[in-house]
């Protein structure tokens, strides 16, 4: 029992001296990887061990760091976007431009067309300008009277009415009453050339052409006059006597 006691004692000393051995070499492999950790930290500049107030210092300060990061990239985002809103604004107005100056030059050109029917020898006919989206001017060059005036809204009303999807107009007696008699015969053929509904008031029929007159009557859906013709079958501004 005793010799079989000391060669298990022999085996158990020689597994020991193995194994503390080997832990020995893992020990002196972790003071080499401390040295060189220790190193690094002496390269940086800190010395000793790293305080909690020290850390809570590095912990804000990279806080504020990150956050200015955020910034910076949030203002640089906010400039390409103020980049992306002034292309685009440019571009509308380019837009806007574009088609503005392609309406003028049709409008005007419809209601030179529709001038230059009235008469023998060349008119210069009503234009509209844009200056911008919501400005324009809209005159007869050189005559301001007030029957280039009405005639020129009844000439853009037309133009209108032929370019657009506008499906109706409705012209006024008061607007025919102060245009020329050559022009409104002219207005009067321009009326009938299109399969749209055009409304009108018309006084005094009898002083105009022929051809007038007959368009008149055969488009005429009422026709209104004294001595029981009234639109209620009589006058409403005569006295009743007592």
């Amino acid at each position: 029992m005793e010799r079989y006691h000391r060669k298990l004692a022999k085996i158990l000393d020689g597994q020991f001296s193995v194994e503390k051995e080997q832990v020995q070499g893992e020990i002196a492999a972790l003071q080499e990887q401390l040295q060189a950790v220790r190193g690094q930290i002496r390269e940086l500049g800190f010395v000793g061990s790293v305080s909690k107030e020290f850390l809570d210092r590095h912990s804000e300060l990279k806080g504020r760091i990150d956050a200015l990061k955020l910034q910076s990239e949030a203002y640089l985002t906010l400039l390409d976007l103020q980049d992306a809103r002034k292309k685009a604004d440019n571009m509308l107005k380019s837009a806007i431009t574009s088609i503005l100056a392609d309406i003028e030059h049709d409008v005007n050109a419809k209601m030179k067309e529709f001038n230059d029917s009235f008469y023998a020898d060349a008119r210069k006919a009503p234009r509209l300008h844009f200056n911008n989206y919501n400005s324009y001017t809209f005159e007869t060059p050189d005559d301001t009277g007030t029957g280039a005036n009405y005639k020129g809204m009844v000439l853009y009303d037309l133009a209108v009415l032929y370019l657009t999807a506008l499906p109706a107009i409705a012209h006024d007696s008061l607007i025919q009453k102060n245009i020329s008699d050559g022009a409104i015969d002219g207005i009067m053929k321009i009326y009938t050339g299109t399969e749209k509904q055009v409304f009108i008031a018309f006084d005094k029929q009898d002083s105009y052409r022929e051809s007038t007159r007959k368009i008149l009557a055969d488009n005429s859906v009422l026709k209104l006059s004294d001595e029981n013709s009234e639109l209620y079958g009589e006058s409403w501004n005569k006295e009743e006597s007592e």
